[in-house]
């Protein structure tokens, strides 16, 4: 679990009472904008179960109503990591002499390389999910949209970054906030709930709707936007029951 401590590392996934609850004490924050934006923060990692800067980096224009939906698209940052001919391309010219250590060292090298910033290149994509406008969790979503069109006409991201000026919150439209500043959002309503716990309960819920099948693998798969099809079955191995066949 990203950034869990170790006391909570292990704790059980959070059911829908407690989503509720911790959405009926954000009703207690008399700031509007606070208020509004927690909830909405929440909604869309219930919803959605995406990554904490998927969210984070939602742009209003990625928000959409149509044909009685919400369409919500997420930009996906996945690391690709750069190979050993890569790696040897690049030191052929910077460093031509290290070519001739021996090739168990390079290798070595190259691994190390491969976690630098330098070592692997980010690709984005674009992925986009809908969900009925009546969806409760999607009415909160939208009415926080509604505050920042009313309140800040000229915004750019969902959640922008801000700062506290002696009693006033003032909005920075330039910046987004980041997945360690969303989570601070939501700890002092929750302390033991955090964003991936969203993201484990979307794919425990499929699991467990669809059972143990390789369609609820697919749908987690897809769901989540995960790369490999193994990572999928792991939630299916934690979550779904398997259901035996009836004997008469």
């Amino acid at each position: 679990m990203t950034n869990a401590k170790k006391a909570y590392r292990n704790r059980a996934i959070p059911e829908d009472k407690e989503i509720m609850a911790t959405l009926e004490k954000a009703d207690k924050i008399k700031n509007s904008y606070f208020r509004l934006r927690v909830k909405a923060l929440i909604s869309l990692a219930k919803k959605f179960g995406k990554r904490r800067l998927e969210i984070g980096s939602l742009k209003l224009a990625d928000l959409e109503e149509k044909e009685g939906y919400l369409h919500v698209t997420f930009t996906l940052r996945k690391k690709h990591k750069k190979g050993l001919f890569q790696y040897f391309k690049l030191l052929e010219k910077e460093n031509p002499s290290a070519l001739n250590k021996p090739h168990t060292q390079l290798k070595a090298e190259w691994e190390q390389w491969i976690e630098t910033e330098q070592g692997y290149r980010v690709k984005e994509e674009r992925r986009t999910k809908k969900v009925l406008l009546e969806d409760k969790y999607a009415k909160l979503i939208l009415e926080y949209v509604a505050w920042l069109q009313q309140n800040n006409p000229n915004g750019i991201y969902l959640f922008p970054s801000g700062r506290a000026v002696f009693s006033t919150y003032v909005i920075i439209n330039a910046a987004h906030l980041s997945g360690s500043q969303l989570l601070r959002l939501i700890k002092p309503l929750n302390r033991k709930l955090w964003l991936h716990l969203f993201r484990e309960m979307k794919g425990a819920e499929i699991a467990r709707d669809l059972g143990n099948k390789v369609t609820a693998v697919a749908d987690i798969k897809q769901t989540l936007d995960l790369e490999r099809e193994e990572t999928a079955f792991k939630y299916v191995e934690r979550y779904a029951i398997q259901e035996m066949k009836p004997e008469t």
